[in-house]
């Protein structure tokens, strides 16, 4: 009597990536099916009725990772999620650590030096405990606050600290104590490009430098 094929769904838009992925998971018996957006991950969701789902996070335009996620817990709530990922956070998407489920693997990319790690964070998934979290501990912008996080957004946007100030309902005295420490906790040197290194910091960590 032949053992039930296990289904899977990857997702990534990243091609490369998700042939990498699949191929591993392949090569453990597992049927994939393979989806680079969104609306293709969740089409093929309904059409394979998968246990385990291995989402990028970054998707591109529209929806991320965590939405697709998020709606097939929804449907099907006991599927097993391992996020792979260029962002050592999360809450650069403007989805917050809350949005990825306690039994949810996340590895950042950079941190899959071996077949293993994805092999221990789909073991984990699939088992319902302890999640795998492969995450570069030491990234600048993990040592930043929510509201903190906010903020540098703004900068980033190329906002002064009067339109900051503005936009948050604070005095601009305030934007600047804020910087202050951000520029702090993020180790940049205090000095004239200070700003424009803090900005540069979220641009990298949103593409995943």
């Amino acid at each position: 009597m032949t053992a039930e094929v296990r289904q899977a769904v990857v997702v990534d838009d990243e091609p490369l990536i998700c042939s990498i992925i699949s191929e591993i998971l392949e090569s453990e018996g597992w049927a994939v099916a393979r989806a680079h957006d969104a609306l293709g991950a969740l089409t093929a969701v309904k059409e394979t009725t998968p246990s385990l789902i291995v989402a990028d996070i970054d998707l591109g335009v529209g929806p991320t990772g965590i939405d697709v996620v998020q709606r097939v817990r929804a449907e099907f709530p006991d599927i097993a999620v391992v996020f792979i990922t260029n962002l050592s956070d999360p809450r650069i998407t403007g989805k917050g650590w809350d949005t990825i489920p306690e039994n949810a693997s996340y590895i950042v990319k950079t941190e899959l030096n071996s077949t293993n790690a994805l092999r221990e964070a789909v073991s984990a998934a699939l088992s319902g405990g302890e999640a795998v979290r492969h995450m570069e501990e030491h990234k600048p912008v993990r040592s930043l606050s929510n509201l903190q996080l906010s903020v540098l957004k703004l900068v980033s946007d190329g906002m002064t600290n009067d339109e900051i100030a503005a936009e948050r309902g604070t005095s601009v005295r305030a934007v600047e104590r804020m910087l202050a420490r951000m520029i702090e906790a993020a180790g940049i040197p205090a000095g004239p490009s200070a700003r424009v290194q803090l900005a540069r910091l979220y641009w990298d960590e949103l593409n995943g430098r």
